[in-house]
């Protein structure tokens, strides 16, 4: 907990000397709210990822940022939660409206007792409503060593639908 603290306020003081805001994303995973899966997670079944972006430099219509980034997943085996620290670069326009960011974070997997290095490439659309406020969906292939051990699975990579809303401070 210690260390989730001083990474916060690490991130946060890089805002003092940035060009930009802070951002706060707030995700559910589309599929387990809309469909559940075949492993015994009904539709509506929480699954949210929720992301602190700061600017770390800032171009005429991109920057990159770095983010933290912390996922929850009520599953019917056990809880699952992810935290990661990442980079990414965003095009604040493709489009009129419409931006775009490609972000890469290293993290840990927590399942039953175990944790579980990780890492994950995302893709992230967005729409600004306005200022402060954008519709964001995010694509993300995430490595999960977890399923491997845990499940026997043979799929050690997962990709997951994200949606939700991006608010900047």
């Amino acid at each position: 907990m210690k260390k989730i603290l001083f990474v916060c306020s690490l991130l946060l003081t890089v805002n003092f000397y940035g060009q930009k805001k802070v951002e706060i994303s707030l995700q559910q995973d589309a599929r387990l709210l809309i469909l559940g899966d075949d492993k015994g997670n009904d539709p509506l079944t929480v699954n949210l990822m929720s992301k602190l972006e700061v600017p770390i430099h800032n171009f005429k219509k991109s920057h990159i940022s770095t983010y933290l980034s912390v996922e929850y997943a009520d599953l019917a085996g056990k809880n699952y939660k992810r935290y990661a620290l990442g980079i990414g670069y965003v095009l604040d326009s493709v489009y009129k409206k419409i931006g775009a960011g490609a972000y890469v974070d290293f993290g840990k997997i927590y399942r039953k007792a175990e944790g579980f290095n990780s890492y994950s490439l995302s893709g992230e659309l967005s729409f600004k409503l306005n200022n402060c406020l954008r519709f964001i969906c995010t694509q993300q292939l995430t490595h999960r060593k977890d399923l491997k051990i845990l499940y026997n699975s043979k799929k050690e990579f997962i990709i997951s639908g994200f949606v939700g809303i991006k608010y900047s401070i």
